[in-house]
């Protein structure tokens, strides 16, 4: 037992370690894939935003189950076959009248869905043999999945794989998989004469959407029926409600329950309108705080004392010696970033521009002379603030030397490119809630009654501080008693308010994270998701507003769910010039320049 226990731990380990890796994957696949669609369906508003599609920053519509490839399971070709079916989804199908036929039951709305994809990617043309080999494979990929995961055990399940394995073949002429052909014969036997004056007209109006969606509704009625029936059977069955939703949600069944049809998130990106605005701010004065009593904004040299402070900073020191970065280097790709043209007095004696007068007697004297005009002079300049903004909740403290080494050298290349930086810090002052909880609690735990903690907002480094005289409260972030819980959304609203306060120009915050906001007391007594909402909103607030650029680098978490720029970020133990290059490359292109 206990050597089971040891290769536990060993695996869980493993695959601890290699989370930042394969979210770094899946990032980089979406990439690509987003790339494919927005050519293919020549929108370039698609992009995928936590494993999601969205176009213009909004869901996109598109549910589809096998549309949703999973890097732990699947091969590129699927994600490629995804990637193809949404484009063809994009292009041929009308969502909104979609959205106006949809059934209400659960498994109508899925077979709907499923019938509708499955008629745009019956419409491929023949010259394109690629998409189409694509499109199969990702089918019968997901097919095989859904058998061999055991959905097809149920009644359920089972008329569902039936009628996906019926349509598929009837649209694409292609033969139902030989391997679960058997198993679905007695399903179609049952059917055909309930289904079959819908089935036979499916394929010749897969061009027209609404007489195709009118067989489709005809269908989804039988099974309807068919559902309702199976009911009163499955009651005797072994298999609990419990269980049958956690093995349909794992394979997308039930599809973006939060998001719903419309899309609630509503995180706009080019097409900003004052009603999204308005439908974030209205979502986040919705949030609740049960007491501000002991919040507190506090600098890091208060928390820890300068003999630990100094004891932590040659620690710090030594990991920074051993660093292969080059900050000249990086200090000049930052500025060339960051910086934006500034008036910077004249050049005078040019041949045109404006003239001066000054040199209007030289014309007089020398008629030749043609130098009498001034030009305007300007020089790149960086006036911008970069803000990092740390979450200091338990599990951060894996990553926490490497992070402290990358935000040193980011703040002392910032400063070398000419911007002004700050680290801030969030976590809480107590473990589940602290005195507050206790507080609720003895007031008899009154329902819904939101953030149940103490929030300890950390200030590493001010805007005015230059690093040189911030080196021992830079090094106080390594202290690991620092690490409790955290309430993100609050996080980000202190840190773009202080960064409102500034001067400068331009403003970019930086979230360094490696999970969602988890504050035990809140998380409990609360509505689901409570904080998770909260950080989203905060998030599209400040993204639709825009006067802040937001970006988030992710350790063993893909963060895309939450900011619509992020990355995620795999340190090693020595950073290299490789790891700065990624972080450069998402400002520039999301940044204020590339727009």
């Amino acid at each position: 037992m206990a050597s089971t226990n040891l290769e536990m731990s060993e695996l869980g380990r493993e695959e601890k370690e290699n989370a930042p890796r394969v979210e770094k994957l899946q990032q980089q696949v979406e990439e690509i894939c987003g790339a494919i669609v927005r050519a293919a369906a020549n929108e370039p508003q698609f992009r995928f935003r936590g494993r999601r599609p969205e176009i213009g920053g909004k869901p996109s519509g598109i549910r589809a189950p096998h549309l949703q490839p999973d890097l732990n399971s699947d091969d590129f070709g699927s994600f490629r076959g995804a990637a193809d079916g949404i484009a063809l989804r994009l292009q041929l199908s009308d969502i909104e009248l979609h959205r106006s036929l949809i059934p209400k039951t659960a498994v109508g709305q899925l077979l709907f869905e499923l019938m509708e994809q499955l008629r745009v990617e019956s419409l491929v043309p023949d010259c394109y043999p690629g998409m189409k080999a694509n499109l199969q494979h990702r089918f019968e990929q997901w097919c095989f999945q859904f058998h061999s995961s055991g959905l097809t055990e149920s009644h359920v399940g089972l008329l569902v794989y039936t009628i996906g394995q019926m349509f598929w073949s009837r649209l694409t002429l292609n033969h139902v998989m030989e391997i679960t052909e058997e198993l679905i014969e007695p399903q179609r036997m049952m059917l055909a004469p309930h289904t079959g004056k819908y089935m036979t007209n499916i394929r010749r109006m897969n061009h027209d959407q609404a007489a195709y969606a009118e067989q489709a509704l005809g269908i989804i009625a039988v099974v309807d029926e068919l559902v309702e029936a199976y009911k009163g059977e499955e009651k005797d069955d072994d298999t609990s409600d419990e269980d049958m939703e956690e093995l349909v949600n794992s394979f997308g069944l039930i599809l973006y329950p939060d998001a719903g049809l419309e899309g609630t998130m509503g995180v706009n990106g080019p097409q900003v309108t004052a009603s999204d605005y308005r439908e974030l701010m209205l979502q986040l004065e919705k949030y609740k705080i049960y007491s501000t009593e002991n919040d507190r904004v506090i600098h890091a040299s208060k928390l820890v004392s300068e003999d630990q402070r100094i004891r932590l900073r040659e620690e710090l020191e030594q990991r920074i010696k051993g660093q292969g970065v080059n900050v000249p280097r990086l200090a000049r790709d930052l500025a060339a970033i960051l910086s934006s043209p500034e008036l910077d007095g004249w050049n005078f004696g040019e041949e045109s521009g404006h003239l001066d007068a000054k040199r209007l007697t030289r014309l007089v004297t020398s008629p030749e002379y043609r130098q009498i005009f001034r030009r305007e002079r300007y020089q790149p300049k960086s006036n911008c603030l970069v803000t990092f903004l740390m979450d200091n909740t338990g599990s951060m403290k894996t990553h926490i030397a490497s992070i402290a080494t990358l935000m040193e050298i980011m703040c002392r290349a910032l400063e070398q490119a000419g911007a002004s930086t700050e680290v801030l810090g969030f976590t809480t002052r107590g473990w589940q809630g602290g005195k507050i909880y206790k507080q609720w609690q003895r007031r008899g735990k009154p329902e819904n009654p939101g953030r149940l903690t103490e929030l300890e907002h950390i200030i590493y480094k001010d805007a005015d501080t230059p690093i040189k005289r911030a080196r021992l409260d830079m090094a106080a972030m390594l202290k690991p008693s620092l690490f409790r819980e955290g309430i993100d959304g609050e996080a980000l609203l202190w840190a773009a308010e202080r960064m409102t306060a500034r001067s400068e120009e331009r403003r970019i915050l930086i979230v360094l994270s490696d999970g969602c906001p988890m504050e035990t007391a809140t998380n409990q007594n609360n509505p689901e998701d409570y904080l998770d909402n909260h950080l989203q909103q905060v998030a599209g607030m400040l993204e639709t507003r825009g006067d802040i650029e937001l970006y988030a680098l992710g350790f063993g978490l893909d963060l895309s769910t939450y900011y619509r720029h992020s990355l995620a970020l795999e340190l090693p133990e020595r950073l290299e010039n490789g790891v700065f290059k990624e972080i450069l490359q998402m400002i520039a292109k999301h940044g204020r320049r590339a727009r």
